[in-house]
């Protein structure tokens, strides 16, 4: 659909794939960057350029929710996505290891989208 397939990525189903699309689309015009893309799943709220708060905000896109459900598989893969996310979990709690690793999914969605490259691990 996208030109790439998602599912390559390690905890990337086919419904979460077809999540991401539905509710973002494929046209990554409206976001110039993988940061503005993963904050757009809610982050820290700024106002100008002052932060108001850096806890992570509570969201209700469905697509957030997808990704965070992905990353809790990853626990038990021998991949680099499954390192990363055991690594947070030995920094931090577990929903904020589940968040990071999220956020990561995310801006690896989006440059896979963008530069329509195929994923290798």
């Amino acid at each position: 659909m996208c030109g790439v397939d998602l599912t390559h990525i390690d905890g990337i189903d086919v419904c979460t794939a077809m999540t991401v699309l539905a509710e973002v689309g494929v046209d990554m015009s409206k976001l110039p960057t993988a940061k503005h893309f993963a904050a757009w799943f809610g982050g820290t709220k700024i106002s100008g350029s002052e932060v108001l708060g850096s806890k992570t905000q509570k969201c209700a896109k469905k697509t957030a929710q997808a990704l965070r459900q992905a990353t809790s598989c990853l626990k038990n893969r021998q991949s680099a996505l499954g390192a990363y996310y055991r690594r947070m979990c030995a920094k931090m709690d577990k929903p904020k290891a589940i968040t990071a690793a999220a956020r990561k999914l995310a801006r690896l969605i989006y440059s896979i989208i963008t530069k329509s490259e195929e994923y290798v691990d």
